[in-house]
């Protein structure tokens, strides 16, 4: 079976898990969901589609169509939702649901911590070879899962339909005098809440994702979210453990 990664991921954490669960499954083909164009791809009855998301106040990035470009055909999936120590909440039965109505199935699905963007020390060096460790028992769950033709879907936890929550806001700033003006930055956001000529930002558009500060060449872009951080590491702070889901 063709294994194929897929990830949205502002700040890399969510990539190096996809690439880490992918690479098990045999994965050398990835496709990066991020910037302003939706990646398209469709997939056949005997590939596998391992998408990773990162997980925005407990559901999946309010990006618009960001799943759109990915079409099956009765094609088995895995899912991974990765966040900062906190709780995934319902992002992984958000995601199976939109995925079901574009032709996936899932087969197995996993919460993997990885750092938080607010917070840094939360999730510092995750998945590390603990969760490397768990991750290679699911994935051969799910090889020894396909290699039936009964199988039935995995079953997640959570509201597959939730209602949006507003994204936290942060705080950007940009140093004109390091700033090239080339828009990178704004090619880079996923919700063209940045405008391509002034390089502002339109705050009703943006998520807070900072695919503009990571995708900055010159580091002109930053943010403070120190409140944010000490609020979350006061709260989240007790290691919690990679979740996986297989059975029905």
């Amino acid at each position: 079976m063709n294994a194929i990664g897929a990830y949205f991921s502002p700040s890399g954490g969510t990539k190096r898990a996809c690439e880490l669960v992918g690479g098990l499954f045999g994965a050398e083909e990835y496709i990066n969901l991020g910037g302003r164009e939706r990646a398209q791809r469709s997939f056949g009855k005997d590939e596998l589609l391992v998408l990773a998301l990162p997980v925005y106040a407990g559901q999946m990035p309010a990006v618009p169509g960001l799943l759109d470009g990915l079409k099956g055909e009765n094609t088995p999936c895995v899912i991974l939702a990765t966040y900062g120590n906190r709780h995934y909440d319902d992002t992984l039965a958000q995601v199976k649901h939109l995925l079901g109505e574009q032709g996936f199935r899932c087969a197995g699905a996993a919460a993997v911590i990885t750092p938080h963007i607010f917070a840094p020390t939360l999730g510092e060096g995750r998945p590390d070879e603990q969760d490397k460790a768990v991750l290679e028992q699911f994935v051969q769950g799910v090889k020894d899962k396909l290699a039936r033709e009964d199988w039935a879907e995995a079953a997640v936890p959570g509201n597959p339909t939730p209602a949006p929550k507003p994204a936290v806001p942060v705080k950007k700033d940009r140093d004109w005098d390091t700033c090239l003006g080339c828009a990178i930055c704004a090619k880079a956001c996923p919700t063209g809440a940045m405008d391509l000529k002034t390089l502002m930002w339109v705050d009703s558009k943006c998520i807070s994702c900072m695919s503009c500060v990571s995708a900055c060449p010159t580091g002109a872009l930053g943010f403070n979210s120190s409140l944010i951080a000490q609020k979350l590491t006061a709260n989240f702070s007790a290691r919690r453990e990679v979740e996986t889901f297989l059975e029905g």
